[in-house]
């Protein structure tokens, strides 16, 4: 039988009980509930660069004199949990419990551990983050040490291409650089030096005009260049942005990434909770809430559009620079001048609330478990303002609104999105290409059929050509597929994808990754057990995905060890830069269901992301930003834990995939 839970309105109260010497602590604990699960929601601060955690979570239904620990949990709870922001947790409270029904208090507990570098490889090349660190006069300075374990090369590393993002969506990129005894005194300079085989060298970049209250990054960039000689000249040349995400900024530099001292940390919250399983003849819930706006008044709340709906009737052509417009006069939106914008309004649900999202952000749910407000910073010219509410059924809803902030003789207003309506607007738009493979049968009787995956793959491609901007011509969709018919339109890919063009490519079937070769593999139809002759190996899809020429490339797999094609990364549904400049910069990104685990036959994956790309209302939409929105969800559903991220030495250059709606 279906269990469902009841949440009852709840009262958060949050209590920071202790801190270390370094000033760690956990920051804006919350508790919500999602069908039989609970979700703890939390953020580590003041942590060492690098610096890992052990964290354990507790209950109490005595009001705090005794505390549990919780067997069925997933997320980030254990021994190697990293510092930063979106830590979740999730409690699976009906496989502990027969029920839940009272006032809980949650616990967490924090342990400082040693800390692990933070490395990312380029080509043989490491860079490692040794300190970033805050410098007189607003500045920030960041410190890397890098090692080349591959032959004699040059290092080239721009200074305006090493660039540091706060969660304000603020960009700074480095005034200043050095490399090993190289230096790059201006903005533009390309420090470039010779590294010998298995040679060290440090480099340094300076940030100027940093804000004062900067503590963290969201994300660092280093664009870098790698030069092979040879006796007639340059031989190869390779482009890559490095990564690093959720990042604190020291108050002094840092010169050992050891941690010396071992302190406990803890933050506590409590909710009223009234989890049981269902009566036998309840009936389920499958309606999602219904949102209200009340300020500002008179919006217009827009949903389940099938054109891109851009609020100016006339072409992009007649724009001045084609690009800029002016506010005033508009019909679909409200214009205010103010940099802030409070929203406020109800999501009534018959279940009850789980969660109010207004673009990328949650918003503080009032004790009636109804209203809702968040503050929403307006750049100058046209704002989408995204609303989503989640039942604590899992059903959803999106709705939009949009705003305009007037422009100023100083800052002209323009869209985001202008620049895109611009290239899928013309004669010669990109195009979209899709490479989707289901594989439900295995002949091999030492290999178990699936049942759903080529379901699975025609509700993707349902939804690719029905609402967003691929043509059926220009997808392939292979059912059971053979590792030479894999090969093949692999192939015919290299030569048929241009520049300027994207590619989709959806896998579901049997994954497998052996830990002792650490190799990761898809398995076609004709895979057999005791042979890798007939398997696709994660290395050889990298390859392709490398000799594919195309602006943008995402991999999406929905199989067992699919996690093994990337290093892990975060992903935050706030965190792209402007679309535009996302899709300026080449990407080749993977999503995929799960790390180095199983994942289920009946996917969870595919119904979130597929219900997603249905529900969303926006033209443009970032894979990021898509997989953000969805992972938790994901979470609440199974065991794994989507993964998200750039696929190593193919060629990303930090932009991402962009879904562009009919």
């Amino acid at each position: 039988m279906k269990r469902i839970i009841k949440l009852t309105a709840s009262l958060l109260v949050f209590t920071l009980l202790a801190s270390t010497s370094f000033g760690q602590e956990i920051q804006g604990l919350t508790v919500k509930s999602l069908g039989e699960k609970v979700n703890l929601e939390y953020a580590i601060y003041g942590e060492q660069l690098g610096q890992v955690f052990s964290i354990t979570p507790t209950y109490s239904t005595d009001g705090g004199k005794t505390f549990n620990g919780m067997k069925t949990v997933v997320g980030q709870i254990g021994n190697n949990v990293l510092g930063g922001k979106n830590q979740i947790i999730i409690w699976d409270v009906l496989k502990d419990l027969p029920a839940l029904q009272s006032d809980v208090t949650f616990k967490l507990s924090g342990v400082t551990n040693a800390s692990k570098p933070l490395v990312e490889e380029f080509s043989k090349i490491d860079f490692k983050l040794i300190s970033l660190h805050k410098l007189p006069n607003n500045q920030i300075e960041l410190v890397l040490n890098i090692t080349n374990n591959g032959d004699q090369r040059d290092l080239k590393l721009i200074n305006g291409l090493v660039t540091i993002s706060d969660f304000k969506k603020n960009k700074l990129d480095a005034q200043r650089g050095k490399l090993g005894d190289v230096l790059g005194g201006q903005r533009y300079s390309t420090p470039q030096k010779t590294l010998k085989s298995n040679e060290t060298v440090q480099a340094s970049f300076t940030f100027d005009y940093v804000p004062s209250d900067l503590d963290r990054v969201m994300r660092l960039n280093i664009g870098a260049e790698i030069l092979t000689f040879s006796q007639f000249g340059l031989d190869k040349l390779e482009t890559s942005v490095l990564q690093f995400r959720d990042l604190p900024v020291s108050d002094k530099p840092t010169t050992s990434m050891a941690t010396n001292v071992t302190k406990r940390f803890e933050s506590s919250a409590m909710v009223s909770l009234n989890i049981q399983k269902p009566k036998p003849a309840e009936l389920a819930d499958v309606t999602p809430p219904v949102i209200t706006i009340t300020s500002p008044e008179s919006v217009k709340l827009l949903g389940s559009e099938v054109t891109r709906g851009r609020p100016y009737a006339q072409s992009s052509q007649g724009l001045d620079d084609k690009r800029l417009r002016s506010v005033g006069g508009t019909t679909d939106g409200i214009t205010v001048a103010e940099k802030m914008l409070t929203v406020k309004g109800t999501a009534t649900d018959e279940s009850g609330l789980f969660d109010v999202v207004i673009n990328g952000q949650s918003a503080q749910i009032g004790s009636d478990g109804k209203n809702f407000a968040a503050d929403v910073m307006l750049k100058v010219g046209r704002n989408d303002i995204v609303i989503r509410a989640m039942d604590i059924r899992k059903n959803s809803i999106e709705k939009r609104f949009i705003v305009y902030r007037k422009d100023t003789p100083n800052q002209k207003a323009f869209s985001d999105t202008e620049e895109l309506d611009i290239v899928f607007d013309a004669p010669k738009a990109p195009k979209f290409y899709a490479f989707i493979v289901g594989v439900n049968e295995y002949p091999d009787p030492n290999i178990s059929s699936l049942a759903n995956p080529i379901s699975d793959a025609q509700k993707l491609y349902n939804v690719l050509t029905q609402k967003y901007t691929f043509d059926p011509n220009d997808i392939i969709f292979i059912k059971n597929a053979t590792r030479a018919q894999l090969i093949d339109e692999f192939d015919r890919f290299t030569r048929r994808i241009g520049k300027n063009d994207n590619l989709l490519v959806f896998y579901a079937g049997h994954g497998y990754w052996d830990p002792e070769t650490e190799f990761g593999y898809w398995l076609p139809s004709d895979a057999l057990a005791r042979s890798t002759s007939n398997w696709m190996a994660n290395s050889q899809i990298k390859d392709y995905v490398a000799a594919i020429k195309s602006k943008h490339t995402l991999v999406i797999a929905d199989a067992c060890f699919s996690g093994g094609i990337f290093k892990n990364r975060k992903a935050f549904s706030d965190a792209t830069d402007q679309l535009n400049k996302a899709y300026d910069k080449p990407s080749r990104k993977a999503m995929t269901s799960g790390n180095l685990t199983e994942v289920p036959d009946n996917s969870m994956f595919i119904k979130h992301l597929v219900q997603r790309l249905e529900e969303n209302t926006l033209g443009y939409i970032s894979a990021e930003e898509l997989f953000s929105s969805f992972k938790q969800s994901v979470m609440n559903s199974t065991t794994t834990e989507p993964q998200y991220g750039d696929i190593k030495d193919t060629g990303d250059q930090g932009g991402d995939f962009i879904f562009v709606k009919k």
